[in-house]
């Protein structure tokens, strides 16, 4: 596990202590541990702070009067650790160092240690040590605990299917043979090398950002498969462009591939494809074939035919589950905030949401969108915490297409069908 360790500097000998005690669980590999002491000199605190809480799935935290009276340990060590742990993606140990009033709900509601939340420096404890050995005890049993039910896991209906798990490490492996397509050219063995290495880092960020790092992909919740996919198609665009630079022709091939794939599903033969295309590109001659376009053509009908393909999957996947044409409304306060917004939109033709991927002037740890698809107006912030499920959650019902974008900006187009089941 990943142990984000917050505290007080007033608290430092403490910190120093649990540290030597947790020797054990480390040289094991069942506990990773970092503090704002791994930060080199000249590093950024919030940026290395702030990435070192995104891996955490296990935040300790050292309570003491100190620790509630940190602005920075408690408004935004311990809110970000909540919300991570609401969302399902930590865990969070509250450690007694000094007697204090912690009685405080949010707080209150973790199961703190030493045994019964007695303070490490108190009479109970004939020393530090004694207290600690209880607490790294404990979290030893925690540990071995979520270890044993990692490997114990079994996916159920409430988790991805075998078909969406396919159809994201398909995303996946376009991802990764972009990544390398300065060195495909090379001897298969390097090719082999470089592709396990980059297949791990892209695996490796999504895990952290979905939290399926200790089960794999089988434990994705499937009310996140909207999110997770759309998640690595932005990954997947962000490295067009370095395919684009490295090797032009294999871009193109890629692009000509993805479309004709596309049009599968959708029932097209060749020609409708070249017709629909002219059309797209307002080319006043018929096409005859896809190499009369070039890249930036290529990419234009590639993304209007996925849109074609992404309308017609969710119709089809409405009829399959013999829906009713009204939608179901979600159930997260802010998925149904965001739903009226986008529906409280005069213009029809622009009813959607536009999520800015940039910094957020609110804060990295913030998401700014627009509700609509022309990105005009005032664009509030959201926690990214709260707003990837509340987004996910409309995409999941059918409200949302799945989104189109960039680097910059993604967009979410309302479902023409989308309407409201009868109160």
């Amino acid at each position: 596990m990943n142990a984000f360790i917050s505290y007080s500097h007033h608290d430092a000998e403490f910190l120093t202590s649990l540290h030597q005690h947790l020797a054990a669980l480390r040289r094991q590999k069942l506990l990773e541990t970092w503090t704002d002491r791994e930060i080199d000199a000249g590093g950024v605190l919030d940026q290395e702070i702030a990435r070192a809480m995104g891996k955490a799935n296990l935040f300790l935290l050292l309570v003491s009067s100190s620790f509630i009276n940190s602005d920075y340990c408690y408004e935004k060590e311990f809110q970000n650790a909540l919300e991570k742990q609401k969302a399902g993606k930590a865990l969070i140990v509250p450690i007694i160092v000094r007697p204090c009033d912690w009685e405080i709900p949010e707080l209150r509601q973790f199961k703190a240690l030493p045994e019964d939340g007695k303070a490490v420096h108190s009479k109970h404890w004939h020393s530090a040590d004694e207290a600690f050995a209880d607490v790294v005890k404990k979290l030893r049993t925690l540990i071995e605990k979520c270890k044993k039910k990692r490997e114990n896991f079994t996916p159920d209906e409430s988790h991805v299917s075998p078909e969406q798990r396919e159809e994201l490490r398909t995303v996946h492996d376009e991802i990764v043979k972009r990544l390398i397509a300065k060195k495909a050219n090379q001897e298969e063995d390097v090719v082999k090398a470089e592709y396990g290495k980059w297949a791990g880092i892209v695996w490796s960020q999504f895990h952290e950002e979905f939290g399926t790092k200790t089960s794999g992909l089988q434990s994705l919740d499937h009310l996140r498969f909207a999110e997770a996919k759309s998640w690595l198609q932005q990954y997947r665009a962000s490295n067009d462009k370095k395919l684009k630079r490295a090797n032009p022709q294999a871009y193109r091939v890629t692009l000509t591939k993805t479309i004709y794939s596309l049009i599968k599903p959708l029932g097209w033969t060749k020609m409708d494809l070249y017709s629909f295309a002219a059309e797209k590109i307002n080319y006043a001659q018929p096409i005859s074939s896809l190499n009369d376009l070039g890249n930036s053509q290529l990419e234009l009908v590639r993304d209007r035919v996925r849109y074609e393909a992404t309308k017609k999957k969710a119709k089809s996947a409405q009829a399959k589950a013999e829906r009713a044409p009204r939608f179901d409304e979600p159930t997260s306060p802010v998925a149904q905030e965001l739903l009226e917004l986008i529906l409280k939109h005069p213009n029809k033709e622009e009813q959607g949401l536009t999520e800015i991927l940039r910094d957020s002037p609110a804060g990295a740890l913030f998401r700014s969108f627009i509700p609509n698809t022309t990105a005009a107006g005032a664009a509030p912030s959201v926690k990214k915490s709260l707003f990837a499920p509340a987004v996910a959650e409309p995409v999941s019902l059918g409200w949302l297409l799945q989104p189109e974008g960039n680097h910059a900006v993604r967009i979410y187009e309302l479902n023409p069908d989308a309407r409201r089941s009868p109160p």
